[in-house]
């Protein structure tokens, strides 16, 4: 699941929505998202929502940082 690209922290929105399941208990702090560049949002471990799916490379590549 993980790699040189794969991300090491996502925001409660990427993880909805390229996670395999909803987050259960986790520990967020603040920082900018990896995956859709939003700054100063919470942000967890991608584990915490049964990692990403294979899609969130979609999203970073729309912003231009594939």
């Amino acid at each position: 699941m993980t790699g040189d690209n794969y991300p090491a922290w996502v925001c409660l929105p990427c993880g909805i929505k390229y996670g395999h399941r909803d987050s259960g208990v986790s520990t967020w702090h603040l920082d900018t998202c990896p995956v859709c560049g939003r700054p100063d949002v919470p942000v967890t471990e991608p584990r915490d929502f049964g990692h990403l799916r294979p899609e969130w490379v979609n999203e970073r590549e729309d912003r231009g940082n594939g």
